[in-house]
């Protein structure tokens, strides 16, 4: 099978980088080839490309971001996304229980059996896990910032993992409370307006950053976004005791949370605020526009995804 395997070396706080000769000793043959991600935006390119000389396959090595890079590469075409997980968070990889073992990841991808997954767009790019706007964009731009900070921000990524997004989020929360976020969403036909927001994610799954189960039962292959709204409580304590219920999905049932499923929607700010999807953070904009692409795109997964 003529597959493209794209490693992203600054993935998992540098570490992805090292696994280049095992990968290579893994997936042995003339029909496979390798190339480095070395800029941002580099694995869009490759994919594309890779989609151009007929690809079968293409794997992707590093995390959400590597992969959301790729997705926006391949989409329209029927080329399928594998994955050995070496990001921070790995959500996708979680969501269909992918190992995280290289070689037993390797013989998933070898397999090559897939299934269709929904894709989420958000301002004409794309993304497959979970995302929105608040704090869970403001925690994921202060933890790649400890990431890329050498040697002491790889070695706390590497320490953390995905429980860097737990401690960003808790310090966050206590530290540097936020500025007012009033947005307006709508929604096929309804309308809701809220004052100060402390998150609003659109999930294609039901965690994001591994820890935080915002979206229960969410499922990526319904064709339908899940959408929740939380709006800001006053005083940190309180916003504290929030967050740690949305790491068991317990949040649902706060006075003033909204959630819901659609397949569109628009989001409107009277600032502009950034936009989290995969782990990547998005130029901030006032008006966001969103909709899902049913099955838009095949993922490589184990048996007993």
């Amino acid at each position: 099978m003529k597959t493209w395997i794209v490693l992203n070396p600054e993935a998992k706080s540098g570490r992805a980088a090292k696994t280049e000769p095992a990968l290579k000793r893994s997936f042995p043959g003339a029909g496979i080839r390798f190339a480095r991600t070395s800029y941002p935006g580099h694995a869009t390119a490759i994919a594309r490309r890779a989609v151009a000389e007929k690809a079968e396959a293409i794997v992707a090595v590093g995390g959400d971001g590597t992969i959301r890079e790729i997705v926006n590469g391949i989409l329209g075409s029927p080329v399928p996304v594998g994955i050995i997980p070496a990001g921070t968070a790995n959500d996708l990889a979680a969501y269909y229980n992918l190992p995280a073992d290289l070689g037993k990841a390797g013989e998933v991808v070898r397999g090559c059996r897939t299934r269709p997954a929904d894709v989420i767009r958000v301002n004409g790019e794309y993304y497959v896990t979970a995302g929105g706007l608040g704090l869970p964009s403001e925690v994921a731009c202060l933890a790649n910032r400890i990431k890329s900070r050498g040697r002491i921000g790889r070695f706390i990524g590497r320490f953390l993992s995905s429980q860097l997004y737990v401690f960003v989020t808790l310090w966050t929360v206590l530290v540097r409370p936020g500025a007012r976020q009033s947005v307006i969403v709508r929604s096929r036909g309804r309308r809701l307006v809220a004052p100060d927001i402390l998150s609003l994610t659109i999930n294609n799954q039901p965690f994001l950053g591994k820890s935080f189960l915002v979206s229960p039962g969410a499922a990526n292959d319904d064709g339908q976004l899940d959408v929740c709204l939380i709006p800001k409580p006053k005083g940190r304590f309180r916003t504290l005791k929030v967050v740690l219920k949305a790491l068991s999905g317990k949040h649902l049932d706060l006075p003033g949370v909204e959630s819901w499923r659609t397949d569109r929607l628009t989001v409107e700010s009277e600032t502009p605020l950034r936009f989290l999807s995969d782990g990547e953070v998005a130029p901030a904009s006032k008006r966001h526009n969103i909709r899902v692409f049913p099955r838009a795109l095949n993922v490589i997964v184990p048996e007993a995804a």
